[in-house]
């Protein structure tokens, strides 16, 4: 049994763990009576982060701080748990790859101690991730994005983004926050909004729920400023933008696990879904375009959105045989849409 343990981590840690053995590795983390499991990440902990980098260094006192921030993400709770147990309840809810990440922050927070010292946070696919920066600011990342930031703010606030991301950030006129994304400089005083910056996509996007943003493109040129309900559209390949009104809440319900749609266009409708359900959503006909969807879905699953869509519009979808690569895993759902004539009668 420990031989089949230290397997499926190193699968997990080689990206190569599929979502049934994810489960398998998740339950054996989460059972209080596993020893196995308890021994195989300490002997992990001890031959990786201890042996490979800092040998005879007691590394206890990081690990108690790995798990002293997991009880902080966890909320103020007045609850007292080893640190075993808070592992374990964290793995059981898939948050196994956060953790890796926390184990690797405070390691380079207490290695560059003269230097400014970096933590990252990679939000798996499918979860949504809550975060909370030095400077008190707080937000959340959505399925697969990354945030780099600076494990103190000293002379500046600045974080690097990879994906989606909602920020609620602390007022302070004499450090501004910056977000920087691949092609975007995102300037803000104290404020609400969400970025989308996929490395996948050819767009980048920012939607303001409150406050002021002045956006300038990563090479110092000042692009527009966004106040209140208004979006920016980045072509990355072409260099313009477009900036529109909206309603900000559609853009931010994804934190509390609603998917809002208002009145929005099908390329719109399918860039969304693809980016929630980590799958691949293709138009099929360019007689798509023209039409729009008005919706709130909270926690559904993928097909139960496309049933809906199928039944309120014109719309009919089909599945691509999945493929496994190999490693066994399955590679992402693709999908299409098309117009489904048959029907076009009843929606005129």
């Amino acid at each position: 049994m420990k031989k089949h343990l230290e397997h499926l981590l190193q699968k997990y840690k080689d990206g190569k763990i599929s979502l049934k053995e994810q489960i398998e590795l998740s339950q054996h983390m989460a059972d209080a009576q596993d020893s196995y499991s308890e021994e195989v990440l300490s002997d992990d902990w001890q031959k990786h982060i201890v042996s490979d980098f800092i040998p005879n260094r007691n590394m206890n006192p990081i690990l108690d701080r790995v798990h002293h921030r997991i009880r902080l993400n966890e909320g103020d709770k007045k609850i007292q748990v080893s640190g075993w147990q808070t592992f374990q309840r964290i793995a059981a809810v898939l948050f196994f790859p956060l953790l890796l990440s926390f184990m690797g922050y405070f390691y380079f927070q207490s290695e560059k101690a003269n230097d400014i010292s970096y933590a990252e946070i990679q939000c798996p696919m499918g979860v949504r991730t809550k975060f909370k920066l030095p400077d008190g600011s707080i937000g959340y990342l959505n399925s697969g994005a990354r945030l780099k930031y600076p494990v103190q703010f000293a002379d500046n606030r600045k974080v690097e983004l990879t994906g989606e991301a909602f920020f609620d950030v602390v007022h302070n006129e004499k450090v501004p926050f910056h977000v920087n994304t691949r092609n975007l400089d995102i300037k803000v005083l104290g404020t609400t909004f969400n970025v989308i910056a996929n490395e996948d996509e050819p767009t980048e996007e920012i939607v303001l729920q409150t406050g002021q943003i002045d956006v300038s493109s990563v090479g110092g040129k000042n692009l527009t400023i966004l106040k209140p309900n208004e979006h920016l559209t980045l072509d990355i390949a072409k260099r313009t933008f477009v900036k529109n009104e909206v309603i900000s809440s559609q853009y931010t319900t994804w934190k509390e696990g609603k998917l809002v749609f208002r009145n929005e266009n099908m390329q719109q409708v399918a860039r969304r879904l693809s980016r929630w359900y980590n799958a691949e959503i293709v138009l099929e006909d360019n007689q798509l375009d023209s039409y729009t969807f008005h919706a709130t879905f909270i926690d559904e699953q993928l097909d139960e959105v496309l049933k809906l869509l199928s039944i309120t519009t014109p719309i009919s979808y089909f599945e691509e045989k999945r493929t496994t690569d190999n490693d066994g895993i399955y590679n992402k759902r693709k999908l299409f849409l098309r117009i489904n004539k048959s029907k076009i009668s009843q929606f005129n």
